[in-house]
């Protein structure tokens, strides 16, 4: 041991650190994201500097307070499509995340955390109905509001989309108004969890 004793958090602690769930800090450990050791009862503890590391990496630093920028995940894989709304967004002055490879989704909304996703249905490699259950299923993306901006107009597929998770649709082609209205109304209000 060195002559500083460190501090270590259990995942208790280090979840009300990093402002998430401790099921969150869990599931870190074991995907081998944050360096842990066990008790001889089985709890995990994480050393302080491991923590920092890990929220070093991920950027888990709790925002400044202030009017920061809110954050938009545009999930398209039509470049067309991705430089229209990314044009509309930032001159309304949102962040913009862009991502055309439906299978870094989940990764990057866990470690971006965007206030808002908008999601494609229509992608070659994936489809945004798999996407959009990925992300309610997971705990670190469940309670980001996801709105669907698709072709696809048929009854059914609309309700598809509703019943797969997301919080409001948009049909392509869509008008600029209208897309802003939704996704100020989307971010003013979060999701609100069971």
């Amino acid at each position: 041991m060195s002559d500083r004793e460190q501090k270590a958090f259990t995942t208790f602690e280090a979840a009300k650190i990093c402002h998430v769930t401790h099921h969150s800090i869990k599931n870190w450990i074991k995907q081998g994201l944050i360096k842990a050791s066990r008790t001889p009862g089985g709890h995990y503890r994480i050393l302080e500097e491991d923590l920092d590391r890990f929220r070093e990496k991920y950027d888990m630093f709790p925002r400044e307070k202030g009017p920061s920028k809110k954050r938009v995940m545009v999930v398209d894989d039509d470049p067309d499509a991705l430089s229209l709304m990314e044009k509309i967004l930032t001159d309304e002055g949102f962040e913009l995340i862009k991502v055309s490879n439906a299978t870094e989704v989940g990764l990057k909304a866990a470690q971006m955390a965007p206030d808002l996703i908008l999601l494609d249905f229509l992608m070659p490699e994936i489809n945004g109905f798999e996407v959009c259950k990925a992300l309610r299923e997971n705990e670190m993306t469940r309670s980001i509001p996801i709105m669907a901006v698709t072709c696809l107009t048929k009854e059914r597929d609309i309700e598809r989309i509703f019943s797969c998770g997301a919080d409001e649709y948009l049909p392509k082609p869509f008008k600029v108004d209208q897309m802003l209205d939704k996704v100020r109304e989307l971010i003013g209000r979060g999701r609100v969890l069971d």
